[in-house]
């Protein structure tokens, strides 16, 4: 135990372990934070003045003057199976290229920068300087690479899922089923219409998941120092508290920064997936009309802090877990 590195790296884990338990980790955390999910896209496509009620879809309208937003617990896990169900391939795909391309980014960066081309080796101080952020860098390439490298199986979770989350109660009793909803996507807009907002998904998970990754690793890093507080006995706070402080912050970090840049991409890519617009607005509206509408108000940033609370708790949770399943993970566990 007391030589291991400080941290885990692809090469160190048994994949076989890391994808059963990360299935049933991963799986349990989904039911109990599915509610978060829920929340966030119903406030987003949210009637004007109505921020929390059914908005109108193809799939049926809210009554006029319904502000109620879900009146009972079943309503918070609607689109639950369709997540669990696709949500664990897309996991699969996108731990992988994420700790694969994170340690080899990482490890060719410091190896470039410890030792550059002759072309460069009047600068190699200045290089050696940039060291400290190559966790930042590489963690952020590699957090956007496995974003991207998921939506072929993200981007129809979303559209399926959401749109049985802001169905009308009625509708969604007779109409709400993941095979009718895909059925009747299909055949209005043919199997395209399972990918509707594909091109802006992979343009907003990009950034997204840059930005989150980036700043969660960097935060981590920098922090590092504070888990050893008190560690000499004065001011001594436990471990598992300073570990969890460090988490914590990391997370929500990343998560205020990720959804500032991303907030105005995810709104209108929720809405474009969704069918669902303002009253000003026609019906599965183009992506142009969508924004252009957006532009004009400050709908852009519409559900915000909804949004950072989602990804905050998501990630603060996610990344707990992960850093544990990662632990567990290890070849050398236990010995």
């Amino acid at each position: 135990m007391g030589g291991r590195k400080m941290d885990t790296q692809w090469s160190d884990m048994d994949k076989s372990r890391l994808y059963s338990i990360g299935t049933i980790m991963y799986s349990a955390l989904t039911v109990a934070l599915h509610p978060l999910t829920v929340a966030k896209i119903r406030r987003q496509v949210a009637r004007s003045g109505e921020p929390t009620s059914p908005a109108p879809s193809a799939f049926g309208s809210s009554p006029p003057g319904t502000g109620a937003f879900l009146n009972n617990i079943g309503q918070y896990y609607r689109g639950l199976g369709v997540v669990i169900a696709l949500a664990i391939p897309a996991r699969i795909i996108y731990i992988s290229t994420l700790e694969y391309s994170r340690e080899q980014i990482d490890s060719n960066a410091r190896h470039f920068l410890s030792n550059p081309p002759s072309a460069l080796a009047t600068y190699s101080r200045e290089m050696l300087g940039l060291l400290p952020l190559v966790t930042s860098f590489s963690g952020g390439i590699a957090g956007g690479l496995a974003a991207v490298s998921s939506q072929i199986i993200v981007v129809p979770m979303d559209v399926l899922s959401q749109k049985m989350m802001v169905m009308e109660e009625k509708v969604y009793q007779t109409e709400g089923s993941a095979v009718l909803v895909a059925r009747k996507i299909i055949l209005s807009h043919g199997w395209r219409g399972l990918y509707r907002g594909f091109g802006l998904s992979l343009f907003t998970s990009l950034p997204a998941g840059t930005i989150w990754w980036g700043t969660y690793v960097g935060f981590k890093d920098k922090l590092r120092a504070f888990e050893g507080l008190g560690d000499d006995g004065k001011g001594y706070i436990p471990p598992m508290a300073r570990q969890g402080i460090v988490q914590v912050t990391s997370a929500f970090s990343a998560a205020v920064a990720a959804s500032l840049a991303t907030q105005p991409l995810d709104t209108i890519k929720t809405r474009l997936q969704v069918g669902v617009n303002d009253s000003s607005m026609k019906p599965r509206s183009s992506l142009r009309s969508i924004a252009k509408e957006f532009v004009a108000t400050p709908g852009l940033y519409k559900g915000l802090l909804p949004r950072i609370v989602h990804m905050g708790v998501w990630g603060s949770v996610l990344s707990a877990a992960y850093e544990v399943l990662k632990l567990v993970s290890r070849n050398d566990y236990g010995d």
